[in-house]
């Protein structure tokens, strides 16, 4: 089925379409119903237009609740994507928030050097490296298992400021290795990495990478392989740092920045397998499940808890995704907060030690803003139920 230009449409194994924005790589799963009436939507030039041209099943309360979530979406808006070329190689400065978790300020498309970097990706991803790594992993974690006579000899007294700053450069190029490892693995499995950059991650600075053509795979495997792939080159980077503490204090030359990078790094990894806020293992459990926008749906669920007497604007969900949804919204709704309270407490720690007790005054500022917009998210479930 055709629709605007600004739009791709690709058809999925359960007769369902996957429909993108091209310009914002928004990616999004709908039934043949739904998609006939955003293809009439693009057409017309309002929804009363639309109304009266459509001839549908959709009921006056669907397709009220359809048209405001693709003006939501940017499904409405046809600006177009930019073009092949300059927009490939040049970074861009966005600050425009859709998000508040997740601000978005620099970003560059790293597509048309992945594709030219596509042998040593092939490489790198070989399924007998992989077996490689596997066994890397595997030594480095025997090795600190086995043998704690060499760490017990570590001090934190060794630590100087300049070992710190070590560890943090260390751990900064840990990252681009993590979003570099998405990308080329989506690369491998035949996708299209448009956008890699710098956010704000509930107020952390963080990197990320867009792989939301795994959407487009048809093997869950292929999906899930992609998700895990930068956690898997964070415990490949820990390993190497591992066996090579190792390996030097065998010989009376330890460098105990190694393994202090190696536990942070592999805490880091842990806290990237949270499922609960859209880290990589939320991404995970979401594909594992088969789960689109695991999250909203779930908070949809919580809110649909506490207020029972009303009718839900939702489609019927089997009883075992409504336990799943009711469950993870449960839980997200109780950590999410804890995790903005260590946002905010980090960021006032930063802080402090340049500005003292001015440091306070901020923070109490951006709690103002987050609790802004966490009205606003509540308005908006509210309405969503």
């Amino acid at each position: 089925m055709e629709l605007a230009s600004h739009l791709e449409v690709h058809e999925t194994d359960n007769g369902q379409y996957l429909v993108q924005h091209i310009a914002s790589h928004k990616y999004v799963k709908l039934g043949v119903r739904e998609l006939e009436f955003l293809r009439l939507l693009t057409q017309e030039a309002d929804l009363k237009s639309a109304e009266s041209q459509y001839t549908g099943s959709l009921t006056d309360e669907e397709r009220s609740f359809l048209y405001d979530k693709f003006k939501e979406w940017g499904f409405l808006d046809s600006t177009p994507a930019e073009a092949n070329g300059d927009s490939q190689k040049k970074w861009k400065l966005n600050w425009k928030i859709d998000d508040i978790t997740a601000i978005k300020f620099l970003s560059v498309n790293p597509d048309s050097w992945l594709t030219s970097m596509m042998p040593v990706i092939r490489a790198l991803l070989h399924p007998v490296a992989i077996v490689l790594y596997t066994l890397l992993i595997l030594t480095a974690g025997t090795l600190l298992v086995r043998d704690e006579t060499i760490i017990n000899g570590i001090s934190f007294d060794q630590f100087g400021f300049g070992s710190y700053v070590m560890i943090y450069i260390m751990l900064l190029l840990t990252t681009v290795v993590h979003e570099f490892a998405h990308g080329m693995a989506c690369k491998y499995y035949g996708g299209r990495v448009k956008q890699m950059g710098v956010m704000l991650f509930y107020l952390s600075p963080a990197m990320y990478c867009d792989v939301s053509d795994t959407y487009k795979f048809k093997k869950k495997r292929h999906k899930l392989s992609v998700l895990f792939a930068g956690i898997f080159s964070q415990w490949i980077m820990t390993s190497i740092a591992f066996v090579l503490y190792y390996t030097l204090a065998s010989y009376q030359m330890p460098i105990p920045v190694l393994f202090l990078y190696g536990i942070a790094n592999l805490g880091l990894s842990m806290i990237n397998m949270l499922p609960l806020v859209k880290l990589d293992g939320y991404w995970m459990l979401s594909h594992g499940l088969g789960i689109t926008n695991l999250r909203t749906k779930a908070f949809q669920a919580f809110f649909k808890l506490l207020t029972p007497w009303r009718k839900s604007n939702r489609g019927a969900q089997s009883l075992k995704e409504r336990s799943i949804l009711l469950v993870y919204g449960c839980a997200a709704a109780l950590f999410t907060p804890c995790f903005w309270g260590w946002g905010l407490y980090s960021i006032q720690q930063r802080m402090y030690s340049f500005l003292g007790a001015t440091s306070f005054i901020i923070t109490a500022g951006i709690a103002c803003v987050l609790l802004y917009h966490g009205a606003k998210f509540m308005i908006k479930m509210n309405k969503a139920v």
